[in-house]
């Protein structure tokens, strides 16, 4: 396949290789220079941590007992 660069310096690169090695938007690619040649990598994608309540608190929550759930006839004492 062929490509050309841009007047500012970006190469597409074709559909069919970008699929083929999961390139996708902001895919950050390594470039490297060998003998006269342009290498393209794909870099691995660093997977994010899932956040939790303590990484925005700095708190654990911690179970103290069975919940107590609220009684159909307390609901109906609220709304009288």
């Amino acid at each position: 396949m062929e490509t050309k660069i841009d007047t500012k310096g970006r190469v597409v690169i074709p559909q069919p290789i970008r699929k083929k090695l999961g390139i996708g938007k902001e895919t950050p690619l390594l470039i490297e220079e060998r003998n006269c040649e342009v290498l393209l990598k794909p870099m691995k994608k660093k997977r994010k941590k899932k956040k939790e309540i303590k990484d925005f608190f700095g708190l654990t929550v911690k179970r103290t007992g069975k919940p107590e759930w609220i009684t159909p006839k307390e609901i109906k004492s609220i709304w009288e």
